[in-house]
């Protein structure tokens, strides 16, 4: 038994909200930033277009790393949802994480808005929305674990918190799984980054500690950076990490198909250049003591 998966992230989709009100919080700065930027690099009213491709590859599911919204507005919400609820009537695993665009101000991470249109927990005893992770068996000993590390910031910051409290309860959920378990970890943010201080993830390295005493760990699947990459850092005790890039922009714009088999995986990059074409494949054989029946 196989499985294959699309993996997007940063859809970014939009609704202008003009009104004096918007000056009362940090929601003035997404409006203005898409007046003069992203609405020139983003078009994510095209993603409709990948359900027909990922129907024809055959996906068993989609797997969405987070900033379905762009200033975590009700109205971007309700169209990430009309997106997302396409992709469940058509494939069985469809699994989303809320970005730092989702948690935009302190009224949406309060009120957990991004709870109100997507799911909070997916068939396992843990909750995104409470527990902050969620975990669930997709078959044959496969699990997918998601981390919702998003959270309302300061004016010009755009950074994750994976705290303390988050640590424990990650660890104490992947010590409780049966010691052949492969697990396929979602965050939105990446364990590396380039970028300032202002957009990483706050307790990175403590994350990577973790993952390092967890090798049943395979795949760490991100977002964020609008930056495709892929990286084998299984010899540093490490996942294969994957950032999708932006799968909403005009120009560039990329996505994962993956495969994983009890051999081990394959990662096939899409791009949008004049229709989705793929541009590169990847492929990752497990080692004797990572083989599983899949």
């Amino acid at each position: 038994m196989s499985f294959r998966f699309a993996h997007i992230s940063d859809l970014h989709f939009f609704k202008g909200n003009w009104s004096p009100s918007q000056f009362l919080t940090k929601r003035w700065l997404g409006n203005c930033n898409y007046l003069f930027s992203r609405r020139h690099q983003f078009i994510p009213e095209k993603l409709e277009e990948l359900i027909p491709l990922f129907e024809e590859k055959q996906v068993d599911g989609v797997l969405i790393t987070g900033d379905l919204s762009t200033t975590s507005l009700p109205g971007e919400f309700a169209k990430a949802k009309t997106f997302v609820d396409a992709l469940e009537k058509r494939f069985k695993h469809v699994y989303t994480i809320p970005g730092n665009h989702d948690q935009y101000t302190k009224s949406a991470y309060k009120n957990h808005l991004f709870y109100d249109y997507f799911k909070t927990n997916w068939g396992g005893s843990s909750c995104l929305k409470r527990d902050g992770l969620t975990l669930t068996e997709i078959g044959n000993n496969w699990w997918i674990c998601a981390l919702d590390t998003a959270v309302a910031t300061s004016l010009l910051f755009s950074t994750g918190y994976f705290s303390p409290e988050l640590e424990k309860r990650l660890s104490d959920a992947l010590s409780s799984l049966p010691p052949d378990a492969q697990v396929i970890l979602l965050n939105h943010f990446p364990l590396f980054s380039n970028e300032s201080a202002r957009k990483k993830l706050v307790r990175k390295e403590a994350l990577r500690k973790l993952l390092e005493k967890h090798p049943s760990i395979k795949l760490y699947l991100h977002g964020h950076s609008h930056r495709h990459c892929i990286a084998d850092l299984r010899k540093s005790q490490l996942p294969i990490l994957l950032d999708s890039g932006s799968t909403a922009q005009k120009q560039g714009a990329t996505w994962n198909l993956i495969d994983i088999t009890p051999e081990g995986c394959s990662v096939q990059v899409y791009k949008n250049t004049a229709g989705w074409q793929p541009i590169s494949q990847s492929t990752f054989t497990w080692e004797k003591h990572e083989q599983a029946m899949v």
